[in-house]
This record gives C-alpha cells, sequence and structure tokens, in this order.
C-alpha cells in the first residue's frame, strides 16, 4: 500500500485501513496521516471490523475482493445477501481464481438461498441471494 495511491487522495472521506497486529505499526509508519490504521486481532477478526464500521456509522456495507475475502465473509456467516454476476464466456485456466476457497458453507443443496432478483445489465445478468432468512 502506498500512501500516494489515488485511493487515498480521491474525495475527502475518511481512508480506513483494517491490519493484523503483526503489521500494523509498519502500515500505520508506511501511510502516515493518510488513513486511520486499525488493528484488527492476528488473524483479522472480521467481526471487530464490522463492528468498528458500525461505530462510525456504516450501516450497510458491499464487500468486493478476492475469493479468500469472500470464503471468510461467507463461512462466518456475516453476509445477509449474494450478488453474482454471470459472464458471457468462460475461463479455461484451472488455476484461475475462482469466487471461494475452501470453507464450510452454510447454503447448500439442504438450505439454499433465497433468490430476490435476476436482471440483465448489458451483456451479463445479475443474479441477487438473500442470505438471511426473516
Amino acid at each position: 500500500m502506498r500512501p500516494d495511491a489515488k485511493f487515498f487522495a480521491a474525495g475527502s472521506v475518511e481512508k480506513i485501513v483494517y491490519c493484523s497486529s503483526t503489521a500494523v505499526e509498519e502500515c500505520r509508519n508506511r501511510l502516515g496521516e493518510v488513513a486511520t490504521v486499525e488493528d484488527v486481532g492476528d488473524p483479522i477478526d472480521l467481526k471487530t471490523v464490522l463492528s468498528d464500521l458500525a461505530a462510525r456509522g456504516v450501516r450497510r456495507l458491499m464487500v468486493e475482493g478476492g475469493g479468500t475475502v469472500h470464503t471468510q465473509f461467507l463461512t462466518a456467516g456475516l453476509a445477509d445477501e449474494l450478488q453474482l454476476v454471470i459472464a458471457p464466456f468462460f475461463v479455461g485456466d484451472s488455476a484461475a481464481p475462482r469466487f471461494v476457497g475452501d470453507g464450510e458453507f452454510r447454503y447448500g443443496p439442504g438450505d439454499r438461498m433465497a433468490l430476490a432478483e435476476v436482471r440483465p445489465i448489458g451483456d451479463v445478468i445479475l443474479a441477487r441471494y438473500l442470505l438471511k432468512r426473516s
């Protein structure tokens, strides 16, 4: 993470970086005043991250990331909605990144997610699923 990255210069909103305990000091030294760096344990505790965001007034959060981040949120039961986009092409590389990694997921054939919406967006399809049942 570089303090001169466009992310840190864009807008006037406070930038927050969540780090593991082992990386927080180095991250604070590297970023200086461009971001607030928070220690959220080692390994990172996502419930601590969400609690901190809630204390800052964040009521709705979109999580966008790689397979590791998706797997962590979904296996911990910390997501209440899942939005998947289906694109009209194939990736024929078994080493290509996947949406999720190995893990124990609540939703499977015996406990399916609730389909809330299917919507075309250009040449892709958005499928929106609800993960927590009321």
